[in-house]
Order: structure tokens, then C-alpha cells, then sequence
């Protein structure tokens, strides 16, 4: 898709080659085999480990990475084509791909040296080795500068101390991004640098505490895990010392695109249950969707849904462009995406009526699992902040 092509020409087509991905993402996703995994995920609440093989097998676990470590080497508008036929879907199963794609194989990807991305970012392509981005702690969320976890350096070591929150995937993972203090806070100046840690049970000092009882988004896990005079060599450093927020900063801004294409994936979702049951569902003699306050609701979901996409689109084109003013379209595109997919699950919601007292329903898995979209990396308010701020400095 180009929004403005070289010749000034406006153009809001799909290329070829995004149509074939959008394609192939679809009927994969349509599939009996996901949907099978889609169901064992909502029952077991487990890491869907047969999908995400799969998903590795079509190159979907590592889009935009180079081919010469793996990856399938897409730009960030073919990514998103992808992610809204992910979300449309399945919420749990798209954030599965996102966290391996945009989060930790993005972090490596971008600040990594070649041995680090030559050592890690293969096996994550194969769906042999699961990546995990680990910043937020106990007193530590949307004032993400504000972490404790510390690392100090001892010869040719770095000792890191301290709890990671909230950790999508941790307890599937092999190798997290992990954030440490290793100065002082100061103005402009966080003072924290980024690590490559292998975590896992065989770490001395590692310990997954807690595995969250979720409501929502079954198949993907949230973790809580400690670091205990974990010990990790000079190499470990992503990125450069003192610099962590650099790292943190930039994958969080690449992967607010992804987000906000989760949340235009299950926003559509939403709306197309919502207009199939409305048109059979009678009452006072017509179809619920023929009423016209409801007509309205859909229709003014429709305009939202559009301008969302417009917005993600616009953002992924953007920043493939290097234009930095991306950061802030993508924070407008996931405030759009996420308030829309939360307003429309709960029209779903509604209009399903006494359905959606059932956990079974579509409507209510759709309500539990936009629920968060508007919260999570990078809350609605922090969108605002940012695009306010720049909107007063301009």
C-alpha cells in the first residue's frame, strides 16, 4: 500500500505482494488446524506451541528480519497487512507474533551486533528459540524510565538484581530483553542499559514467580519473574551502556504500529459478528440491525474502523520511509485502534444480548480480549500525552 507515491500520485491500493500475504495469513488463520489450537488454547490456557511451529514453518515468526538470519525480510507495511488478519482471528495468537517479531526479534534486529543477531535471531525465526521484552516492574509501567532492577559491573561481568512484571511469553522464552539501571536517573538521561539475558530454569538466579491467572486472551501467557545476582558476560549489553532507554524507546515506538493493527484486526471482527447475528436476530418484527439506532452504532464503528487503518497504514508507510514523524501518527493510530476495539467488542457485546453471558459466545471472548488493548504498551493517556506534547511544542 502506498499512501503517496513518488509521483504525487495518491494510491490506497494494495500491492500484489500484500494481497498474497494477506491472503495466505487469512486461510491459514481459517484453517481448521488453527482453529482446533484456537479452541485447546482457550480450554488449557497454554503457550499454543503447535501454531507457533507452524507459524515459524511459513516465515511468519520473523517478517521484517533480514533473510540472512532467518527472516522473511518484509518492509513494516507488509507486516501489518499480516497482523490485522492475525488479530481478526485470534487476539492471543496475534500477540504471540507481535511479541516475537516487533518486540524482542525488532530490539535484536535493530540494536544488536552481528554475533548477537547471528546467534539469536535464526533460531527465533525457526520457532526454535521464543523472545520476551522485559521492562515494566511491580512500580514501574506507563513511567517506564522509572525501573530499580540494577545491574553492576564486576570484572568482565554484569550482575543483574531485581523483578520484571507483566512479561508476555516469559515462561516460553529462551532469551529476553531485559532492562537495568546501571546509573542514576537524571534529566535526559535514564540511566539504564538493555541486556540480553537466556533466561530459564537453568539460570542461576532466575526464578519465574508467577504464571497470571488471566480472564482474557488465553494462549498467550503473562509473567512475573526475579533476577537474584543473575550474572551475564559484557557481550549480553544490547545496544550501549547507558543507553537502555534508547532500546526501550524505539522498539516500543516500531511495535505501537503492530498494536494498533491488533486492535483495527478485532474491531472488524467484532463489527462482522455483530452485523451476521444482528441480521438473523429478530425483534419487534424486524432484523436487529435494521433498527435504526443500531444501524447508526455500526455505521459510526465503520467510519472509526476506516480511520484507524488509514492511521496504522499511514504510520507503517511513514516509517518506512524514515520519516520520523511516524512516532507520532503510530501514537494516534494505537489510541484510535485500541479505543475503537475496546467501543467495538462492547457494541458487540450488547447487541448480542443474553448471549453474552455465556464465555462461550464470540461476543464475550471478543469483549474479554479488547479489553486491554487500549492499556497495554502504551496506555490511551500516554497516547494523548504524546501527541499533545508535540501538538504545544509545533
Amino acid at each position: 500500500m502506498y499512501i503517496l507515491n513518488r509521483g504525487g500520485k495518491m494510491d490506497f491500493a494494495l500491492t500484489e505482494d500484500q494481497r498474497l500475504i494477506q491472503e495466505s495469513v487469512r486461510d491459514f488463520m481459517q484453517s481448521k488446524e488453527v482453529a482446533t489450537w484456537i479452541k485447546k488454547a482457550e480450554t488449557d490456557k497454554e503457550f499454543p506451541h503447535e501454531f507457533m511451529k507452524r507459524a515459524a514453518g511459513l516465515g511468519y515468526l520473523a517478517m521484517t528480519i533480514d533473510p540472512k538470519y532467518g527472516g522473511a525480510g518484509l518492509g513494516p507495511l507488509d507486516a501489518i497487512v499480516a497482523m490485522e488478519e492475525f488479530a481478526y482471528r485470534s487476539v492471543p495468537f496475534s500477540l504471540n507474533i507481535l511479541v516475537q517479531n516487533s518486540l524482542a526479534g525488532h530490539a535484536i534486529a535493530t540494536f544488536g551486533t552481528e554475533e548477537q543477531k547471528t546467534k539469536y535471531l535464526p533460531k527465533m525465526a525457526a520457532g526454535e528459540l521464543f523472545g520476551c521484552f522485559a521492562n515494566t516492574e511491580p512500580d514501574a509501567g506507563s513511567d517506564a524510565k522509572s525501573i530499580i532492577t540494577h545491574a553492576k559491573k564486576y570484572a568482565d561481568k554484569w550482575v543483574l538484581n531485581g523483578k520484571k512484571r507483566f512479561c508476555t511469553n516469559a515462561s516460553e522464552a529462551g532469551i529476553a530483553v531485559v532492562f537495568g539501571r546501571t546509573a542514576a536517573r537524571a534529566r535526559g538521561a535514564p540511566g539504564t542499559t538493555a541486556f540480553l539475558v537466556e533466561i530459564g530454569s537453568e539460570l542461576p538466579g532466575f526464578s519465574l514467580d508467577k504464571k497470571e491467572e488471566k480472564v482474557a486472551q488465553y494462549g498467550s501467557t503473562l509473567c512475573e519473574f526475579s533476577l537474584d545476582d543473575v550474572m551475564v558476560a559484557e557481550d549480553a549489553v544490547l545496544g550501549q551502556v547507558g543507553r537502555g532507554w534508547e532500546v526501550c524507546d524505539k522498539t516500543f515506538r516500531h511495535s505501537r504500529i503492530w498494536i494498533a493493527m491488533q486492535g483495527v484486526g478485532v474491531a472488524r471482527r467484532a463489527i462482522d459478528e455483530t452485523i451476521a447475528y444482528g441480521s438473523l436476530r429478530k425483534t419487534f418484527g424486524k432484523p436487529i440491525v435494521e433498527h435504526q439506532h443500531v444501524a447508526f452504532e455500526l455505521a459510526k464503528a465503520r467510519v472509526a474502523l476506516e480511520s484507524a487503518r488509514l492511521l496504522v497504514f499511514k504510520a507503517a508507510w511513514q516509517e518506512a520511509e524514515g520519516d520520523s514523524e511516524f512516532v507520532i501518527t503510530a501514537s494516534m493510530a494505537k489510541y484510535a485502534a485500541g479505543e475503537l476495539a475496546e467501543k467495538a467488542s462492547c457494541l458487540c457485546y450488547r447487541y448480542f444480548g443474553g448471549l453474552s453471558i455465556s464465555s462461550e459466545s464470540i461476543s464475550s471472548k471478543l469483549h474479554r480480549d479488547a479489553a486491554i488493548i487500549p492499556v497495554y504498551e502504551g496506555a490511551s493517556e500516554i497516547q494523548l500525552a504524546i501527541i499533545a506534547k508535540d501538538m504545544l511544542k509545533k
